[in-house]
């Protein structure tokens, strides 16, 4: 039997991995499998490879996306891209009040050019990132909240529905933004 990795309702679970093993944490023994929460996908990934786990966590898909957008980023959306891209693209964009974060999250979204979810705050915003991301790319967006639940390799959600989604679907999303983290 060889080892493998999958997704399960928000978890990474080991499978053919004996109870005696000891995987590096976060994983924990629950149930008789080893276990962790999702979000620890990319940082176990040279354990995965080293152990010669098979990987069936990602479904994400490419979406060939074009921006319709064709204004030009400013120096510091540039650099702040820049950090983002060395930073293995993870952590947040931090600028003040009207210096475009979302128009540096759409174009991070067109450089992981992958199925991407966008959670917000709000229902006011969930439909003003919807609006955002149709305009830009000239795509289907799906919608995931209390009133709609279409989930589509790029999809905006609220925080308070993000859960829910992200424990089926989490494995079909590349990137996750974060909108008005603070």
């Amino acid at each position: 039997m060889s080892k493998s990795v999958y997704y399960q309702g928000g978890t990474l679970v080991l499978r053919d991995v004996d109870v005696q093993e000891r995987p590096p944490a976060p994983f924990k023994l629950i149930k008789e499998r080893w276990r962790c929460e999702g979000y620890h996908y990319g940082t176990l990934q040279p354990y995965l490879q080293e152990q010669e786990v098979r990987d069936a966590v990602p479904r994400w898909q490419p979406l060939n996306l074009k921006m319709q957008e064709m204004r030009e980023p400013h120096d510091y959306q540039v650099a702040a891209l820049t950090a983002w891209d060395q930073a293995g693209r993870r952590g947040s964009i931090v600028l003040p009040t009207g210096a475009g974060k979302t128009f540096v999250a759409i174009q991070a979204i067109s450089r992981v050019n992958r199925s991407s979810v966008v959670v917000a705050p709000t229902i006011d915003l969930l439909h003003q990132w919807y609006a955002r991301l149709v305009n830009a790319f000239a795509t289907d967006v799906g919608v995931y909240y209390s009133g709609e639940k279409k989930v589509l390799p790029l999809t905006v959600t609220t925080y308070h529905s993000a859960g829910d989604l992200i424990a089926e679907h989490g494995n079909a999303f590349k990137l996750i933004i974060f909108d008005e983290v603070h």
